[in-house]
């Protein structure tokens, strides 16, 4: 399996993601919204939308990769799945560029298929090299998508209240790893769709308070359905005897409590 991102990039785009909510990521002159995105079982496709909002022409590439987690760590391949077109476009600038997401397979009933958008700034005759100021960073934007089948929902229904219980949610659990004086917190996704974890604590109320043992504020970590993500604990994160583990799985919502594994 081919993994084509640094640990730098990641890093560089973990710490964005974790500044904004899921409704728009903005780096360099362009903003990019959506950044959570779904093609559920009836849909053929979606919307992702460009905007330079600089005073110089922008020239991006856009791919569709496969995304799975192995021994805590994100791995990367090409896939014919799903694509983007186009793959390449020229936002001038105050103008906009839409990119369709598109699946090319339909998925398996109660199944959700995991894939990363990456979308890379080219450089340009007049951006490439260095300016005056140092190096010229070149972005690379790192966006989820999920594609689902029957019987999996992710999205809530248009035109209609908002109703959690009609949503497929994740079945995560968690436990401590003792090795000699390291303790690591595994955390195990059991179900059949992906968990979003920000704003993760110990404690043992569902808010934040004196004696929280705060793990993340804003965005931690995503666990797939399947996998068991590890984290070491520095010896002022480990939690206290009968602590919970709280996090918020998704935005605008109260903090779930996640129980420990039997």
């Amino acid at each position: 399996m081919e993994k084509i991102l640094t640990k730098w990039h990641v890093a560089l785009l973990a710490v964005l993601l974790g500044l904004f909510t899921a409704s728009a990521l903005a780096a360099s002159s362009v903003l990019v919204w959506p950044i959570y995105q779904v093609i559920e079982s009836d849909e053929k496709g979606s919307a992702l939308w460009l905007e330079n909002r600089g005073s110089s022409a922008v020239t991006l590439q856009i791919r569709v990769l496969a995304w799975q987690q192995q021994d805590s760590k994100d791995r990367y391949a090409n896939q014919t799945d799903a694509i983007a077109s186009p793959p390449f476009a020229t936002v001038q600038p105050n103008q906009r560029q839409m990119i369709r997401l598109m699946k090319t397979i339909a998925v398996a009933p109660q199944t959700e298929r995991t894939y990363r958008i990456v979308i890379d700034e080219i450089p340009t005759l007049n951006t490439a090299g260095k300016t005056q100021s140092g190096l010229k960073l070149q972005m690379r934007y790192l966006l989820p998508l999920f594609m689902t089948g029957d019987g999996v929902k992710l999205k809530q229904p248009k035109n209609k209240h908002p109703d959690d219980s009609m949503l497929t949610h994740p079945l995560l659990s968690w436990r401590l790893i003792h090795k000699g004086e390291h303790t690591e917190l595994a955390i195990k996704n059991s179900g059949i769709v992906h968990a979003r974890l920000s704003n993760t604590f110990f404690g043992d109320k569902p808010r934040v308070t004196k004696s929280s043992i705060s793990l993340a504020q804003g965005f931690f970590t995503y666990v797939l359905p399947g996998q068991e993500v590890r984290w070491p604990l520095p010896a002022n994160k480990r939690p206290a005897m009968n602590s919970h583990l709280y996090a918020q799985l998704a935005d605008n919502h109260q903090p779930t409590l996640i129980s420990p594994a039997p």
